[in-house]
């Protein structure tokens, strides 16, 4: 790999010993002797890399090092220090130098320290490149430039103009379904208004109509004697999310498609009927036309809820987005951790990409997590992100290189893709029981944190 190298020593016996040694490698090297004379050489032509001693005259390697960290094109830099300046190149290292070497430095060391120092001066490129473009998409928490998230905004947008109207959100679990909910919510003339959630899946079907309608004090043993307000109630004037809306129990169907009719609702114990302006957003990763044709949801209370609908694409379908998502969780992790710096390597983006992520951006957010935490520096390798085994779209070929867990899911991934993320398809297809694959669904989300 031939680089562009300036060498800043003020001894000029030095930089001609550097630069033979440099230029048998087979790099281009130029020299200065001094920090003011570097920075003007590298204002005329750019560098990929310096080599800046600490101590000289007009201008030391401290002193300018800051200002070569903010040239348009900053090169990599890697310090020369003697014995006795060890402390000295650490202080240079915490300015943004990416190595340090003593002198004399032989030549293996020293096109080591080159390959580092450039490796990470990639991996800094592509972190700011992400960073920028992060800037850019700040208009919203929905992240990513893929035509697939770029559809969802569009959605968003068209179904945030009816503030009354029944809203469907789409999409396997972990694609982040309740923060389109949130910004359908945001967007539209209810943005003032309370935005409340409910998992459907998290209550007991004997706990939901009290949880979402209310009761009145004594309506059944324990009640509270004041009685308590319903979440529909406590949504006026704004959004009830109802998660997992198809995990909602067949009699409670009926009540709710009753209140989606007419705008009223009855707490337990009631005898009058209450009204609240609510709009109902609802969100299901469930295929609800197929619970319909086997009897385990209403008909009629799809099409109500499915007046409008937001299809949220799994995160294997929108791969492009993966370095964008995984930088910015990156990042905030690191923040948490106090960590100054770092990025991904390169290998470790192209992994990221590659994975198949069943458990979507919730398990993304778990993998990069734990790779901040693992990483022996700020520095993400490929080691620390734990995806080994887990190829999207490799051929038939190559399933004998897997392990017969990771094939069994690259089959199953496909099959979800076929069926555009039908789970009753795929398992017809796929010859299993249609609970033995969302045991084996749920078991991954499990393993990742999902």
């Amino acid at each position: 790999m031939k680089v562009r190298i300036l060498v800043v020593d003020d001894e000029a016996p030095l930089r001609r010993a550097l630069r033979a040694l440099l230029s048998a490698m087979g790099h281009e090297v130029h020299e200065a002797d001094g920090g003011r004379a570097a920075l003007a050489a590298l204002k005329k032509a750019p560098c990929d890399l310096v080599l800046l001693d600490l101590h000289m005259e007009g201008g030391g390697g401290l002193e300018v090092l800051p200002e070569l960290r903010l040239l348009p094109e900053a090169p990599a830099v890697v310090v020369l220090t003697g014995r006795a300046d060890v402390s000295a190149a650490v202080e240079a290292m915490r300015a943004g130098a990416a190595d340090f070497l003593q002198k004399p430095a032989d030549a293996t060391m020293l096109e080591a320290a080159i390959v580092r120092a450039l490796r990470l001066r990639g991996v800094s490129r592509e972190r700011d490149r992400l960073r920028a473009d992060l800037g850019a998409l700040r208009a919203g928490p929905i992240l990513g430039s893929s035509r697939a998230i770029e559809a969802v905004r569009e959605a968003i947008v068209r179904v945030a103009a009816a503030p009354r109207t029944t809203v469907l959100v789409l999409g396997e679990s972990g694609t982040g379904k309740e923060l389109v909910a949130r910004e359908i919510h945001q967007r539209g003339a209810r943005a003032d208004g309370p935005f409340v959630a409910l998992n459907c899946a998290a209550v007991s079907p004997e706990l939901m109509e009290a949880e979402l309608f209310g009761y009145e004090g004594g309506a059944f043993t324990g009640a509270a004697a004041g009685g308590r307000e319903g979440l529909y109630g406590a949504a006026e004037g704004g959004t009830l999310f109802l998660d997992e809306v198809g995990e909602m129990a067949p009699a409670l169907q009926a009540k709710f498609l009753r209140v989606l009719q007419e705008r009223t609702y009855r707490r337990i114990g009631g005898v009058a009927d209450l009204a609240a302006d609510v709009r109902i957003v609802a969100a299901t990763n469930r295929d609800l036309e197929a619970e319909v044709a086997a009897g385990r949801f209403r008909e009629d209370l799809y099409y109500r809820l499915n007046v409008l609908s937001v299809q949220v694409p799994p995160l294997r379908a929108r791969g492009e987005d993966v370095p964008l998502l995984a930088e910015h969780l990156r990042a905030r992790f690191a923040a948490e951790l106090g960590l100054v710096g770092g990025g991904f390597e390169p290998e470790a983006l192209d992994s990221l990409r590659r994975h198949g992520w069943p458990g979507n951006v919730r398990e993304l957010k778990n993998t990069v997590e734990r790779a901040v935490l693992a990483a022996r520096d700020a520095l993400i390798r490929v080691a620390d992100l734990g995806l080994e085994g887990t190829v999207v779209g490799a051929s038939t070929g190559d399933l004998e290189h897997l392990t017969l867990e990771a094939a069994e899911r690259v089959l199953i991934l496909r099959a979800l893709e076929r069926c555009a993320g039908n789970r009753s398809q795929a398992a017809r297809e796929l010859g299993l029981n249609r609970a033995t694959l969302y045991k084996k669904l749920k078991a991954w989300q499990d393993a990742s944190g999902a």
